[in-house]
């Protein structure tokens, strides 16, 4: 009986985990976004200190997230997150208004991507 207890603990703990761990990365992907979002309508009225200053605060969430993503998320995916940053950052210093919306795209996809791998699914159970 008491394996049985140690068993179902044990259990409920990983649920608790790993529901904890989608609600994270929500919660840090929403806040992304949202100053990608800032960033990118910026950029669309060429307001470019403004579009660098809100990338910037999205990189910074990124980046403190570090030792959550370290551990929970492939180094592959964090690498293309934050490679797709560095060259959004490039893209705003050029001021490059035609190349800035495959920029702001690329980013989302690797983000949205990562926010989809973390969700439940009988595809990740299984």
């Amino acid at each position: 009986m008491k394996r049985e207890l140690a068993a179902a603990g044990l259990l409920l703990l990983l649920i608790l985990t790993a529901i904890w761990n989608i609600r994270r990365a929500d919660a840090l992907t929403v806040q992304i976004e949202r100053n990608l979002t800032r960033s990118e309508r910026a950029a669309q009225y060429e307001e470019f200190d403004l579009a660098r200053s809100a990338a910037d605060n999205a990189l910074a969430l990124w980046q403190s997230a570090h030792n959550y993503t370290s551990v929970f998320l492939r180094q592959p995916d964090l690498d293309s997150v934050s490679d797709s940053f560095f060259d959004l950052r490039e893209l705003l210093l050029q001021e490059d208004r035609t190349a800035l919306a495959a920029g702001y795209e690329r980013l989302r996809y690797h983000l949205e991507a990562l926010d989809w791998m973390e969700h439940l699914s009988p595809g990740t159970l299984f």
